[in-house]
């Protein structure tokens, strides 16, 4: 199991063709490599609120 961890924020991409709406979470470019290895793969996301964006 690999990890990486980063700060993000959750975006709107719109909605899917049956009127859901998306989210997406934005990789850092400075992590574009390892982002790289990610597209396409299941990941499991845990979420943690930073204490100053309550």
């Amino acid at each position: 199991m690999k990890q990486l961890v980063f700060r993000s924020t959750v975006s709107s991409y719109g909605t899917d063709r049956y009127g859901n709406r998306r989210y997406g979470i934005t990789i850092p470019s400075k992590l574009r490599e390892k982002g790289e290895e990610l597209y396409g793969k299941e990941v499991v996301v845990i979420v943690i609120l930073p204490d100053d964006e309550e």
